[in-house]
């Protein structure tokens, strides 16, 4: 039974992503994303002194710019502390945007799908 749970959940995660690559926004604001990332890992690599390696550089990354902030982590030079500032300013719009996307094509999806079950 749980296989076909996985099976189910891989079909719908398929299709989303069928359905968001359709969208010229949600493709464009993907490639920002992904710059934005790329940006930030190299940069806190580069320069702060405490992240070692490529991962802990990227994982800062992420749980920087999706607010998560376990504290295991954080920059400790002045440098550092001022590129995040405004690296959390736009990193957060973009990922918002991203999600708002993403959140409007579910719904899309979802009343369309609903529309044709009536139809039928």
């Amino acid at each position: 039974m749980p296989i076909l749970g996985l099976v189910a959940v891989i079909r719908s995660a398929r299709h989303l992503a069928q359905v968001l690559w359709r969208k010229e926004a949600f493709r464009g604001l993907l490639w920002v994303t992904v710059l934005t990332i790329f940006i930030g890992t190299w940069f806190f690599k580069q320069f702060e002194p405490t992240i070692t390696s490529w991962v802990d550089a990227y994982y800062f990354t992420v749980i920087t710019l999706t607010t998560i902030g376990y504290g295991d982590m954080g920059p400790t030079i002045p440098l550092t502390r001022i590129f995040t500032t405004f690296y959390v300013f736009a990193g957060l719009g973009i990922i918002a945007g991203l999600i708002g996307i993403v959140g409007e094509a579910v719904i899309e999806d979802a009343t369309q799908r609903a529309e044709e079950k009536t139809n039928e």
